[in-house]
């Protein structure tokens, strides 16, 4: 960034208002800040780091701009505070490096010392005449040690030895058991083989004679179940029946009834999309009649008719594929124009004896009507239904192996005559009202056939579009409820045309409709005749019922007692002929002898001669054993005896060993100490090399961070200055990571950690007041402290303490006038520059011309701006070198140095985040402290004074400037 220089004669144009009655005023300001800027300075302690040359210096702060813009001026003093970090850092670092290249030489030196004295240590130690004769001593004690542990090798063989003897004799114990084992096994086998076939075919005959004649018993039984099942279940089928024909009639005794309470219209019509219907005809009926069919054509939309009189079936190309269905075909039954349909008094279904006889012809003429119009979709001829095939279907239904939906050929011809093409499946039944809801069920099982019949190679979809040419084949449905009720078996047969001259059932659909339509005309009822006939018909249904009833509870009881025979069929010497009972008595006697003679033999199984021979064998493997564990015992006891001997040689050596090492401390005493003396030096030397190195990579750190914040604030002046500023700007204000506030108490400076002398007590101001924010009216400074604070009196201030800068000779100011209240106008002191001396006409001139004097920089308060900055990030002070200012002869101006040195100590930054003052202050107390030497404190003394004079000199050069 360019550092500006700012002409001086414009700056005093533009703020003459400054000057206009308070002649001392700023003098005094400026003399207060230097006392503790110069106290600062003798108070802390530098902390150093490796030369890192920062990429920017704090931009100078235009007296205008800074006026009006206190972003500006925090952003410059945040740069600034951060420039003064890295530069005492880099002075740090190298005196940190300076130092561990002073301490690795050390450590060579130390290391060489140690060497020597453990060589003298050694030395010492060999050519002493007490610790020969120690080291004869110990010497003949290990020999004597050895001699015995040798023993001990030897008595501790003997007993592993003696181990692994045992262990050969209990193998031969094992084995020599197992043998008996395998002995007494072989012997066993033996006997039982020349038992089992006898044994063996005499049980096999005992078996087969009993298996005989429980078969005979159990088959007598089922006979008997059988018939007696077959009669329970005809007359169940009779009371059934009975019992849906009584149903039957009393729903029709109380249908004629309800139609006599009202001779105005019949109750059995009622409305609905398209037409009415009437619940005393069939739902057939009703359809064909009033024409309530949906279209025939699948892909038309629906006509607000719900009875199907085709089914949709996939294409031959795509089988079970429904995306070419017309979502817009079916109509929505949910609305309650369509309830009139859904109830039992239309053409209801018995939900326990199911369908009549009258009810099934009309499904199965319902479900043929779409079949058919299916075929003829497709070109093919549609199935004729005779009532010939119709009732052979009928058969077919009932019978046991289309119940198991098995295509049984023996049944299939039973019922038809001839093999038939046939499908089979279940129609649910559980909950079905009516037939309309009954048809809906068919047709959800007949679509399955047609459209998702992979799992049976689609042969139910080939026997539905069989091509029959020009041959109308009669084809016919049949239903059967299953004993439990919840289903309907369904059965479709067909073989090829007709064979008989019965009537074909699907012209009832024109004959119905060629009945006229069913109107709601208004009528008289009276329906006393067919109700009393219907009464009669009822009674002697019921005593029909009562009689198969009862009938039905006997056979039930007589098939309970058959079955349970029959779970306990027990064999009775009874149920075989006499020949077979005599045969049966001889093979109980052979198995007797048999097994007599095997248990004898087993027995005394150990009199078997290769028995006793393994018997023999056992018993010399076991005293074999018991002599191998006495010599075991024996050894072990000896083994035990040397390792005492070899106990009480140890005790000995160890006895020689502690001579030995008395008389080797004896002889190397003072060499031991020299050793321990070089060893810690050495140790010292390690430790302080090791700090050093944490110190460096810490002081590193600190740069870091510091050169990260720079860049930031750097480029934040940037911004400012073209106009860019924050979303957010800086109020000043101190909310715990703003930077500090210019203390009012000028002895004292929290935030910096430094220590000033305590000033003289200033004069009081002419108006009486005290204003916090500009600070105490300035004195002449006392001399600085030099008591336990670490501040001592300066040296001489033209030294250069390796620091880079340089101070000259501080002239003594003299006691300024008592300042006039400051104007609080929009005036500014630049932030990198102060004012060059110059001769005052009204006053006393103070002006040294052959020494140029220290810079001060200083930022405006809120006082004397009156702008957002009355806390401010806190007062920092500049002390340049001579060289560093150049002069401008009888021009004064305010000017940038080229590299300014800063005392304060600045916030520092985490990576990436600005730290708070709590994080830095902590990142600051951690910063090592390698450099605290008297020249600088000299240095910091002699800053205080140069700051004075330069005060003093300022303010007078003020006084007579203000006139220009």
């Amino acid at each position: 960034m360019m550092k500006e220089h700012i002409n001086f004669n414009t700056v005093a144009k533009s703020h003459k208002k400054l000057y206009k009655s308070g002649k001392t005023w700023m003098a005094a300001t400026l003399m207060t800040v230097g006392l503790a800027g110069g106290a600062m300075l003798a108070g802390t302690t530098t902390a150093n780091a490796d030369e890192v040359t920062p990429v920017q210096s704090a931009g100078t702060i235009q007296a205008n701009q800074q006026a009006t813009d206190p972003e500006l001026a925090n952003a410059q003093s945040d740069a600034q505070k951060q420039q003064s970090t890295i530069d005492s850092a880099n002075a740090q670092l190298k005196d940190q490096q300076n130092q561990l290249s002073e301490a690795q030489g050390q450590q060579g030196s130390a290391q060489q010392e140690l060497d020597q004295a453990k060589q003298a240590q050694q030395a010492a130690t060999q050519n002493d005449p007490a610790v020969k004769q120690a080291q004869a001593d110990v010497n003949q004690a290990q020999q004597q040690v050895d001699n015995q542990q040798q023993v001990v090798n030897d008595a501790q063989t003997a007993v592993n030895n003696d181990s692994q003897n045992i262990q050969s004799a209990t193998s031969a114990v094992s084995q020599a058991s197992q043998a008996v084992d395998q002995a007494r096994q072989t012997a066993t086998d033996a006997i039982n083989q020349a038992a089992a076939q006898q044994a063996n075919e005499a049980q096999n005959k005992i078996d087969q004679l009993e298996n005989q004649g429980k078969a005979q018993a159990s088959q007598n039984l089922n006979n008997q179940i059988n018939n007696v099942s077959g009669q329970v279940t005809d007359t169940q089928n009779d009371v059934n029946n009975t019992n849906s024909k009584i149903s039957d009639l009393q729903g029709q005794v109380k249908d004629l009834q309800d139609q006599e309470k009202n001779t105005q219209t019949d109750p059995n019509i009622k409305t609905v999309p398209n037409g009415v219907i009437d619940y005393s005809k069939s739902l057939l009926e009703n359809v064909s009649r009033n024409n309530l069919w949906a279209p025939a054509d699948e892909q038309a939309n629906n006509n607000g008719n719900i009875v199907e009189q085709n089914i949709y079936v996939t294409p031959d190309n795509n089988k079970g594929n429904f995306d070419g269905v017309n979502p817009n075909h079916g109509v929505n039954t949910s609305l309650s124009q369509y309830d009139p349909y859904y109830t039992t008094k239309f053409d209801g279904v018995n939900g326990q004896t199911g369908m009549t006889d009258s009810q099934k012809q009309e499904l199965a003429i319902l479900m043929m009507n779409q079949i058919n119009h299916a075929r003829m979709d497709r070109g093919l001829k549609p199935f004729t239904m005779s009532e010939q095939k119709y009732n052979q279907a009928q058969v077919r239904a009932s019978q046991h192996s289309a119940q198991i939906l098995s295509h049984d050929d023996n049944d299939i011809m039973t019922a038809f005559g001839r093999d038939q093409y046939e499908c089979l499946a279940y129609i649910p039944f559980n909950g079905t009202t009516n037939m309309l809801s009954l048809l809906s069920d068919a047709d959800s099982t007949l679509s399955n056939m047609l459209n998702a019949d992979a799992s049976s190679d689609w042969g139910h979809r080939e026997n539905f579009l069989e091509d029959t040419g020009d041959l109308n084949y009669d084809a016919a449905f049949g239903f059967h409820l299953t004993d439990d009720g919840q289903y309907y078996v369904l059965t479709f047969d067909y073989d090829g045309p007709a064979r008989n001259n019965t009537p074909n059932m699907m012209d009832r659909i024109a004959q119905y409709q060629a009945m006229g339509p069913i109107t709601g005309d208004s009528h008289v009822v009276d329906n006393s005749a067919k109700i009393n006939d219907l009464n009669n018909q009822i009674t002697n249904l019921q005593n029909t019922l009562a009689s198969q009833k009862s009938h039905l509870n006997d056979l039930q009881s007589q098939l309970q007692n058959l079955q349970a025979q029959k779970a306990n069929v027990q064999f009775d010497l009874n149920q075989l002929t006499s020949d077979q009972q005599a045969e049966y008595n001889n093979a109980k006697d052979t198995l007797n002898t048999v097994n007599d003679w095997k248990q004898g033999q087993l027995s005394n199984l150990d009199s078997n001669s290769n028995v006793q021979g393994a018997l023999n064998k056992l018993s010399s493997a076991k005293n074999n054993l018991e002599s191998a564990k006495q010599t075991q015992s024996e050894d072990e006891a000896k083994l035990q005896q040397a390792k005492d001997g070899l106990a009480s040689l140890n005790q000995v050596l160890a006895t020689k060993q502690s001579a030995l090492d008395n008389a080797e401390q004896k002889a190397n005493a003072s060499a031991n100490q020299a050793v321990k003396d070089a060893q810690k030096k050495l140790d010292t030397i390690n430790g302080k090399i090791s700090d050093l190195q944490n110190a460096i990579a810490t002081t590193k750190s600190t740069i870091s961070n510091a050169q990260a914040q720079l860049d930031k604030d750097n480029q934040k002046i940037a911004d400012i200055k073209n106009g860019q500023k924050p979303a957010k700007p800086d109020t000043g204000k101190d909310e715990g990571n703003k930077g500090t506030t210019t203390p009012t108490d000028p002895s004292k400076d929290d935030n910096k950690g430094s220590e000033t002398t305590n000033p003289t007590n200033p004069a009081k101001p002419d108006d009486g007041k005290k204003d916090d924010n500009q600070g105490t009216t300035p004195v002449e400074p006392s001399k600085p402290s030099d008591g336990d604070k670490g501040n001592v009196t300066p040296t001489d201030p033209n030294k250069d303490d390796n620091k880079g800068s340089e101070t000259t000779n501080p002239t003594t100011p003299t006691n300024p006038t008592t300042p006039a209240q400051p104007d609080t106008g929009n005036a500014s002191i630049s932030g990198q520059a102060g004012h060059k001396p110059a001769t005052s006409g009204n006053g006393s001139e103070v002006s040294d011309n052959n020494a140029t004097k220290p810079t001060i920089v200083l930022p405006t308060t809120g006082k004397e701006s009156g702008s957002a900055v009355s806390d401010a990030q806190g007062q920092y002070i500049n002390v340049v070198s001579k060289d560093s200012v150049a002069s401008q002869g009888s021009q004064s101006g305010i000017q940038a140095p080229a590299t300014p040195v800063t005392t304060n100590v600045s916030f520092g930054t985490k990576e990436g985040t600005m730290m708070t003052r709590e994080e830095y202050k902590a990142q600051q107390a951690k910063l090592p402290q390698t450099s605290d030497s008297n020249n600088e404190k000299n240095i910091a003394i002699a800053g205080l004074g140069i700051l004075a004079a330069t005060t003093f000199t300022t303010m007078f050069g003020v006084a007579k400037k203000r006139h220009n």
